[in-house]
């Protein structure tokens, strides 16, 4: 991550590519698989960012370059934790009570995918090899979108992890003996 907020920290001369830049717009998809207003409004600021950071902007100083970049790392750092955190609907247990439990661990490996693309194009640009780093970005932003979508759908509609209703109904606090 560069220091400075204004610059895209690209070595080429000439970057703007439809292919590496609207595809930004995947990072929307998220917001197609949450009941939450807020986290609606959180995905498609990223994806906006994300355009206008790789595809508007991105031969240019401009400020959008840090907060897509922050927003990146934040969006990155909170649906693995979430992954990694999530309660199931519930499993239930022999008395009928209900018990949390979270999606496998090993589902967080799947974030390798789009990693793997950032990495690439991370070492593209330290070859400066612009047609490879347009290629591995534009697929970080295919295969990280369909990935926070996927696992946003499943955490907030499947396992129904922040869903106040549901907490309500299946969490129950025994004061009896």
């Amino acid at each position: 991550m560069s220091i400075d907020m204004q610059t895209s920290g690209l070595p080429f001369e000439d970057s703007k590519n439809v292919w590496s830049g609207l595809t930004g717009f995947m990072y929307g998809l998220p917001a197609l698989a949450t009941p939450f207003w807020w986290e609606r409004c959180l995905w498609l600021l990223q994806a906006i960012l994300s355009v206008l950071a790789d595809y508007t902007y991105v031969n240019d100083m401009h400020v959008v370059h840090g907060i897509d970049r922050i927003f990146a790392t934040y969006n990155t750092i909170r649906i693995i934790l979430l992954v990694v955190s999530s309660p199931s609907c519930s499993n239930a247990i022999s008395d009928g009570e209900s018990q949390a439990s979270t999606l496998p661990l090993w589902t967080v490996l799947f974030a390798l995918i789009p990693l793997s693309f950032y990495y690439r194009g991370a070492m593209a640009k330290k070859k400066n090899r612009v047609e490879t780093w347009i290629v591995c970005h534009m697929w970080w932003h295919i295969t990280g979108g369909i990935l926070c979508a996927a696992f946003t759908y499943i955490i907030r509609y499947v396992y129904r992890a922040g869903d106040p209703a549901y907490l309500a109904d299946h969490t129950t606090i025994s004061l009896r003996n």
